[in-house]
């Protein structure tokens, strides 16, 4: 890596660190003065507050990661432009496209680092706010999300598998039950409920509408049910550690529950395109860069740069948007997962290069 290399990256890494800081600090006062009344309500001590925020900062960061990339990269170029080191560097031999490609290979980076501390920092993380909020903050407005539970799973004796798609903890309700029996990675048999309660009294769960199934090797044998009441190893007091939330399941957890779900004919298309958004999302750091570097370059030098800033705020908000909605659009089933939450990036991937072959080497 040469001088020249060395020096804009450590000025670009003084912007990056300064602005994420800002953007920290930002955060914490806000979300301070939205939960204030939370807190006080609830009784939480000063180091409860403190300990919440803690646990909180890796999902900050992680968030501040693209937005940091691309307002730094907008200041030093825009820097550079308005004092005519840009020019000087053009001068001395170097392109904008070998001046930009310090920039380029640390937003691949950055890329790939925010997708293992999503994985290795984030999730372990929320999954500790989520503790800590069902300890400390019951009177808050969450706790009626928490009562319903999506896309449980139980592993049983005797090579079973309950599942419930849908639960309501407060009237013991659920929606599209199945009981599987797995052989050798064969479902062998199988109820499928559309609905499902449990009976406190007696502690077994009633199956309504049920469809059986029982398979023999190439012979399906098929019946109907309108009740059936069983004795399962299991009560709703565990869905609380069984409920499955993606955004609080690593990588590979989530992966391997996808395959599962496959394997039990369940809808698996919510959490494909979790799995695909993740690394579509974390990608973003690498694209504003590609979009920033040209967008403050097609500036004049005397004027500043504030256009370049509203400027990719606004693409990078245009961006978050389009992502969104792909996700959308994935969990509804309106395109195939991976497609639904990366052609945004593709789209912005070739706007980038378009304006980066545009600019004036």
């Amino acid at each position: 890596m040469k001088q020249v290399d060395r020096y804009m990256l450590r000025q670009y890494l003084k912007s990056f660190l300064f602005i994420m800081l800002t953007f920290i600090c930002v955060f914490l006062l806000v979300d301070l003065v939205q939960k204030i009344a939370q807190f006080l309500d609830n009784g939480m001590r000063f180091f409860a507050v403190v300990q919440y925020y803690w646990l909180m900062i890796p999902w900050m960061l992680h968030w501040c990661f693209p937005v940091s990339a691309l307002l730094a990269v907008v200041f030093f170029f825009g820097q550079t432009n308005k004092f005519n080191e840009l020019t000087a560097m053009k001068a001395a031999g170097f392109s904008l496209y070998r001046l930009s490609a310090p920039f380029l290979l640390f937003g691949l980076l950055l890329s790939l680092f925010s997708f293992f501390f999503e994985d290795r920092v984030v999730v372990p993380s929320q999954q500790a706010v989520t503790e800590f909020m069902e300890n400390n903050m019951r009177m808050t407005g969450s706790s009626s999300e928490q009562r319903i539970h999506r896309q449980v799973y139980f592993q049983l004796p005797d090579h079973h598998v309950f599942t419930i798609r849908q639960y309501n903890i407060k009237t013991s309700r659920g929606r599209y039950a199945g009981l599987h029996r797995i052989v050798n990675g064969r479902i062998v048999e199988r109820r499928d409920a559309m609905n499902v309660h449990w009976l406190e009294e007696e502690n077994k769960w009633m199956l309504l509408q049920v469809q059986h199934r029982i398979f023999e090797g190439e012979t399906e044998i098929f019946s109907k049910q309108d009740t059936v009441v069983l004795a399962l190893d299991v009560s709703p007091r565990e869905l609380r550690q069984k409920s499955v939330r993606p955004e609080e399941m690593p990588f590979r957890q989530l992966r391997g529950f996808i395959e599962r779900s496959r394997q039990l004919g369940m809808e698996t298309a919510r959490w494909e395109t979790n799995l695909y958004f993740r690394t579509a999302m974390n990608f973003a750091c690498f694209i504003v860069i590609l979009i920033g570097i040209p967008l403050v370059s097609f500036q004049r030098g005397a004027r500043g740069f504030g256009a370049g800033i509203a400027a990719a705020l606004i693409l990078l908000f245009s961006f978050y948007v389009l992502l969104t909605f792909g996700k959308v659009l994935g969990i509804a089933g309106e395109l195939p997962p991976f497609w639904a939450v990366w052609i945004p990036n593709f789209f912005f991937i070739l706007i980038g290069s378009f304006m980066f072959l545009s600019i004036k080497k």
